[in-house]
């Protein structure tokens, strides 16, 4: 006979992934001061912060360099903001 399931206690649920577009707004001073640094406007920061990624890709690069000077940690956070893997080091 099958085991009975227990239920759950929500101790056990995955964790939610951390929305890296809405900590990256935050990390630059808020969505006014972004929407400035990149010239576009409040509504597509918005719906780039809801979708979690940036499909502009000189949008995702001039981003990553205000934010991260060293040129490795702006290639990692730009991938990440495209919605891609961070490349591993190796």
């Amino acid at each position: 006979m099958p085991r009975a399931r227990r239920p759950g206690n929500g101790r056990h649920k995955p964790r939610t992934p951390v929305n890296l577009v809405y900590s990256c707004i935050q990390d630059a001073g808020g969505p006014t001061a972004v929407a400035k640094l990149l010239g576009i406007s409040l509504p597509t920061l918005q719906r780039w912060r809801r979708d979690g990624r940036v499909p502009d890709a000189p949008a995702v690069l001039e981003w990553a360099g205000a934010l991260r000077p060293d040129d490795a940690a702006a290639y990692q956070l730009a991938r990440q903001l495209a919605g891609l893997r961070p490349k591993r080091r190796g």
